[in-house]
């Protein structure tokens, strides 16, 4: 069996455990036979049912939604800036989308729906904040394109502040968001998850069917304009493709930052740099990272419970670091003089 046949053998593998963890692990254990029944027999007079049906069913569906979609956003980003620090939290999507959600509710009085179409729209518009920020600096003199993810961190600090303020101006809802605020994957948001996974779903559709174009743009865009390709309409048509994925993220369950800056790195050594193959890689990767975080935020410290973005932010942390060392401070120090 080939390297590429293991790994997706052990994803598969890796994503059938992980959700059956999820969904028999937490404050009480549930047998694999009354999960079962409770999701094809369901009782409504078995207390299991309940708590499998309408508490870890749809935590699990949030973090598979959550998971695959800031995963495959974080791979295209990366593969298009040519930049293994790029995704939605570091270019300024997950902030944009975040702040929007709160200005939308605070200052309009948004309901749901609409809340959904304000993150898009705020998503899409810190992705184009940061990459102004960018080119204000110059960073067509910046080869390795740390100007570019600088940019983004000042533009999500910037954003952040503002929900911060938000936040703080009106107590009497800070309650309804502020666990939101910090990606918080919860059954009690099972209503934005049935009214916004389909953006998601959408999304990524479009970026398998841009898949080969995307790979030969990555490859050179001389070289895919050469073969055909729409270099300007592709890369656009994916960036907005990627904005809307994670901003329907953001919709649904706040900020869950780092997982596509973390799965990309895994699933490439092993699946090559096509996006053909990167993307489903990612997807399931990323569904697996996100339903092990919710698993640990929910029994690492029973009884109380962590946010899963608390638990993504401590390892896409460790990560970001590591990255840096490895392809900044080293490269430098190797540098000749």
């Amino acid at each position: 069996m080939s390297r590429r046949q293991l790994f997706w053998a052990g994803a598969f593998g890796s994503l059938l455990l992980s959700l059956s963890l999820n969904l028999s692990v937490g404050a009480g254990a549930i047998g694999p036979g009354t999960v079962f029944d409770a999701i094809f027999r369901f009782d409504p007079e078995t207390y299991e049912h309940f708590v499998v049906l309408y508490q870890r069913v749809p935590r699990a569906l949030i973090a598979l939604q959550v998971g695959a979609t800031m995963a495959c956003a974080g791979a295209v980003l990366q593969g298009l800036t040519r930049n293994p620090l790029a995704a939605p939290a570091t270019l300024g999507i997950s902030a944009g989308a975040t702040v929007a959600v709160l200005i939308g509710v605070y200052l309009f009085d948004l309901g749901m729906q609409a809340q959904g179409l304000s993150a898009l729209a705020g998503g899409l518009l810190g992705f184009l904040c940061c990459l102004a920020v960018a080119r204000l600096v110059a960073r067509a003199r910046d080869p390795q394109g740390l100007t570019l993810i600088l940019s983004g961190a000042l533009v999500s600090m910037l954003l952040f502040g503002i929900a911060n303020a938000l936040l703080l101006s009106d107590p009497s809802r800070r309650t309804d968001f502020l666990a939101w605020v910090t990606g918080n994957i919860n059954h009690f948001y099972a209503d934005r998850l049935a009214m916004f996974w389909w953006i998601g779903a959408l999304a990524l559709l479009l970026l398998l069917i841009l898949a080969r174009p995307l790979t030969l743009i990555t490859i050179g865009a001389e070289k895919a304009a050469a073969a055909g390709v729409n270099v300007p309409v592709v890369t656009g048509a994916a960036l907005i493709a990627v904005a809307f994925a994670a901003s329907s993220s953001v919709a649904i369950c706040g900020p869950v930052a780092f997982i596509g800056l973390v799965v990309p790195h895994i699933v490439r050594p092993f699946v090559g740099g096509a996006f053909g193959l990167i993307l489903p890689a990612a997807a399931v990767t990323g569904a697996v990272v996100c339903l092990l975080a919710d698993l640990f935020a929910r029994t690492a410290f029973a009884p109380y419970l962590l946010h899963t973005g608390l638990v993504m932010d401590l390892l896409g942390g460790a990560v970001f670091i590591l990255i840096v060392k490895r392809r900044y401070l080293t490269a430098r120090t190797r540098r000749p003089a």
